[in-house]
């Protein structure tokens, strides 16, 4: 059995110069997804144009939005970091299947009403 050779003092600052980056790239990208998380901001939007605005994090209780456009019929619930497609009557009922909505990005499309719940991430 063959010993494993003995660091360098080059090897050795490698090594920690190494760790110090990736402990400081960990520490940013936490920081940086906890900023997003603290300021969700959700979006019902028809036709493009942005109908209500609602922070998710200012939410206490349970909040019940109804929206209606071209005939169709949608129930948005939205509580303390979440936000969902409770009940739709459009015909295929897609936007109920979205569930939760409670990161930036996640959206849920009504293609008949053409209204869109969107979340996205404010930078403190």
């Amino acid at each position: 059995m063959k010993a494993l050779p003995k660091l360098k003092r080059g090897d050795f600052i490698l090594v920690l110069l190494v760790g110090i980056i990736v402990s400081i790239s960990l520490f940013w990208m936490n920081s940086h997804s906890e900023a997003q998380q603290n300021s969700l901001i959700a979006d019902i939007t028809r036709d493009g144009k942005v109908i209500q605005k609602i922070d998710l994090n200012k939410i206490n209780s349970q909040q019940t939005i109804l929206l209606q456009n071209d005939g169709y019929k949608l129930t948005v619930l939205a509580e303390k970091g979440k936000i969902r497609v409770l009940d739709a009557d459009c015909p295929d009922k897609i936007c109920k299947n979205f569930g939760w909505l409670t990161k930036p990005g996640d959206n849920a499309i009504c293609m008949p009403s053409r209204i869109i719940v969107m979340i996205e991430g404010v930078e403190k």
